[in-house]
């Protein structure tokens, strides 16, 4: 069963051309503009840019090295007397502005081969985090929908109010407007009329708290679009749902609401922290390889060129024995860090539920007193009705007719209220079955 009540809202400016807004291109605008999902998404790509398979330890590193140095230098060497190197050459040699140069380059590669399976551990908490700040920015995208869909039926309410104090000034101002002519031809007393005064001043105060807090919404909804407010100019359609079920949202809830899945990741997160903890008790075994090449040249050298070039490669185990107790408690803290992600993800679980069905049981309430209070609106409308009828006929006094029109006014107020209230509930509803950003 479908229900429609249509309201339009119109807000008329002289400096900008309006657009007709629904609820659906509030949504837009507001997402569309909104700095804090901006940064929110940048924080996202960090912790992308950051969680890779090499920050796991799952690829080689290969690092290239080179230098070069050279030396001009005036020398003088002395041989000790056992040498004897035959010919004519003495026990000392000088050497002026000797030159000596030394270059060298390698290249190395390092891979870790085993290491408690550790690397495997933290690339799959890395993707864990991932999916959870992915849900982050739906959580944040979901709490913007909802920011937005309250402050839209606030300011389809303020303006619903707005409109039938405006209603009520206007009569109020006819009543006075006709007392007044009445009292000049002496047919009602100084006081009927001071009492018609009355009543008009207290609807002008009435229709101007009405317009503070009118401009108050606008402003609130100007700033949540990203858009100047006197652009605003707002058209909805009322459609309840009379077909929601409770048993399939307390499903659809434990499988698609964005805290319970990010409560379920971290403890993923968690058991992977655990593992890696564990990890930390076996052996590593590295291998590593590398070539170089160096030039050596010196003037006063027995050698004065050598070339050196070649390539190494080899194991290197590691087996912890002893670390001052550093693994062992970093397990046991990984340990109760999982027994609190458990602990929290069943809170988190249970929590959700519990909203679910306390909003579930406030829309079906409020559906059954929107229809009420339909009904009793229409019984004071006609009754309303009467009582001007009687009023211009002077069959009822100015101060009944006020009542039958104060009767009124609050009977609308309060309906239009229930119907902004109500429809943020059933929006409340999608929320928490993870459903919001389908509707």
């Amino acid at each position: 069963m479908k229900k429609y009540i249509i309201i339009i809202f119109c807000i008329t400016s002289l400096a900008y051309a309006q657009n007709t807004i629904t609820l659906e291109q509030a949504i837009q605008y507001g997402l569309t503009n909104s700095k804090d999902l901006a940064i929110a998404k940048n924080d996202v790509e960090i912790i992308k840019n950051t969680n890779h398979v090499g920050a796991a330890g799952l690829l080689p590193m290969i690092n290239i090295s080179s230098g070069y140095n050279g030396s001009v230098n005036d020398t003088e060497l002395e041989f000790n007397s056992f040498l004897d190197f035959g010919s004519d050459m003495g026990s000392e040699i000088e050497a002026s502005e000797a030159r000596s140069s030394n270059i060298n380059s390698s290249i190395g590669l390092t891979y870790k081969l085993f290491g408690g399976f550790s690397g495997i551990y933290t690339l799959n908490k890395f993707k864990n985090q991932n999916s959870i700040a992915d849900n982050n920015i739906r959580y944040q995208v979901e709490n913007k929908i909802l920011e937005i869909i309250q402050q839209y039926y606030d300011l389809l309410n303020q303006q619903n109010i707005h409109s039938i104090f405006k209603t009520s000034y206007n009569i109020s101002l006819d009543r006075y407007q006709q007392a007044l002519e009445k009292h000049n031809y002496g047919a009602i007393s100084k006081l009927d009329l001071l009492n018609a005064e009355v009543d008009l001043n207290q609807n002008k105060i009435n229709l101007e708290e009405a317009m503070i807090n009118l401009h108050s919404s606008r402003q609130g909804m100007s700033l949540l679009l990203g858009v100047p407010d006197s652009t605003i100019s707002l058209k909805h359609e009322f459609n309840f749902n009379y077909n929601l079920k409770l048993d399939d949202l307390t499903k659809q809830t434990k499988s698609n609401n964005t805290s319970i899945i990010i409560s379920e990741l971290n403890y993923k997160v968690s058991e992977y922290e655990l593992k890696i903890a564990k990890s930390s008790f076996s052996p590593n075994i590295d291998f590593f390889s590398s070539y170089s090449y160096s030039n050596i040249q010196s003037e006063t050298s027995f050698i004065s060129k050598q070339n050196n070039y070649g390539l190494v490669a080899g194991l290197n185990v590691e087996i912890p024995i002893f670390s001052a107790n550093m693994r062992r408690k970093a397990f046991k803290s990984a340990k109760i860090n999982l027994e609190s992600k458990e602990l929290s993800r069943k809170q988190i679980q249970e929590t959700i539920i519990t909203a679910l069905a306390t909003a579930y049981y406030n829309y079906s309430e409020s559906l059954n007193n929107l229809d009420l209070l339909k009904k009793n609106l229409k019984t004071i409308e006609k009754k309303a009705q009467i009582s001007r009828d009687l009023y211009d006929s002077g069959q009822l006094s100015n101060l009944e007719y006020r009542e039958s029109q104060m009767l009124l006014d609050q009977a609308e107020i309060n309906y239009s209220a229930k119907l902004s209230a109500t429809k943020i509930q059933e929006y409340i509803i999608y929320q928490l079955s993870g459903q919001l950003q389908k509707k």
